[in-house]
């Protein structure tokens, strides 16, 4: 049974829950913030099934009692999960919960997904109820970035932050729960960049080996500078329509970034054995390396946190970075 104690990592996150819990310090409305992937949503329901118990222990839940046992049928009567319909977080969705809420007598938990996405309205009708919350309601909302939230709203929630697992934690997860080989392991959480939920949907993906080869075909390619301008349009399109395409980028700079390491160090890498060595890479000048590996972040900068044309995007960093590594 997954508990807040048996969580990998979040040692910070788990050591304030604890403490609120058991200094009954729990306000009405909770915040857990983090990247997507970082689980908000599993330590959001670790959080509602606590708040459900008849039984629990600080944070943690009994799982024995009868709200622990519907809870984990998905049939709590106490729980409702909202989360987008469609782009947008309805002002509907908010009042048809609220309406159950204020009727009902006992513990009400209401988490909300993807909080950032709620309309001006909505988010008016969610503060109406934070002013005066009917007993025994908590909310929790998840969200990538509170700034993304009115302030009216984070001002009126206990903020809670989830960071990225560090790259052993998260190999030990993949290890354990994916029997994933300790070399793929340590891969897997670079790429994900500490996210388990992106590095636990990576270890199920069956054409991921595949892909890998792609993109370590595409980094020595660039390297070499041998493909002409219609080739290199040719692989922004294909890169552009990759649903996995920060991993797939993110891949690339580390495959450079290893380069770089290992030219200024002498050290191995990850990203390939050591029995096969990128030696191609040591070609490259470390000055030249550095500047891809730069490009290429600002890049995934760029495409995370704004709405910029994925395929212009693209086509422009692929002549740069065939440009400065050659």
């Amino acid at each position: 049974m997954t508990t807040v104690a048996n969580m990998v990592g979040q040692k910070e996150l788990r050591r304030l829950l604890t403490a609120a819990f058991t200094g009954g310090k729990v306000s009405h409305a909770l915040l857990l913030i983090g990247p997507t992937g970082s689980g908000k949503k599993s330590w959001g329901r670790l959080l509602a099934k606590a708040l459900l118990c008849h039984e629990r222990t600080g944070a943690e839940a009994c799982g024995e009692c009868q709200s622990c046992r519907s809870f984990d049928r998905n049939n709590n009567p106490g729980y409702v999960s909202l989360k987008p319909d469609g782009t947008k977080l309805k002002t509907e969705q908010v009042k048809a919960v609220k309406r159950n809420f204020y009727l009902a007598g006992n513990a009400q938990v209401c988490l909300i997904e993807e909080a950032e996405k709620m309309t001006a309205e909505a988010s008016s009708s969610l503060l109406k109820i934070f002013e005066e919350p009917p007993a025994g309601l908590t909310f929790i909302l998840l969200v990538d970035e509170a700034r993304r939230l009115p302030d009216t709203i984070v001002s009126r929630c206990q903020s809670y932050y989830l960071r990225p697992l560090a790259a052993k934690e998260l190999a030990g997860l993949l290890e354990r729960e994916r029997g994933v080989s300790a070399e793929k392991a340590a891969l897997l959480a670079r790429i994900s960049m500490g996210l388990p939920g992106h590095a636990l949907a990576l270890a199920a993906d069956t054409t991921l080996d595949e892909r890998i080869v792609e993109v370590k075909s595409l980094a020595y390619n660039l390297a070499v500078g041998r493909a002409p301008i219609y080739q290199l349009l040719g692989w922004a399109d294909q890169l552009a329509q990759k649903e996995d395409l920060l991993p797939a980028l993110e891949l690339l700079a580390m495959i450079y970034r290893d380069g770089l390491m290992r030219n200024l160090c002498r050290s191995g890498d990850l990203v390939q054995p050591r029995e096969q060595p990128l030696n191609w890479l040591e070609k490259i000048m470390p000055g030249d390396l550095e500047e891809a590996i730069l490009l290429l972040n600002q890049v995934v900068h760029e495409l995370e946190t704004t709405n910029v044309n994925r395929r212009l995007l693209l086509e422009k960093t692929l002549i740069l970075l065939q440009r400065r590594l050659t």
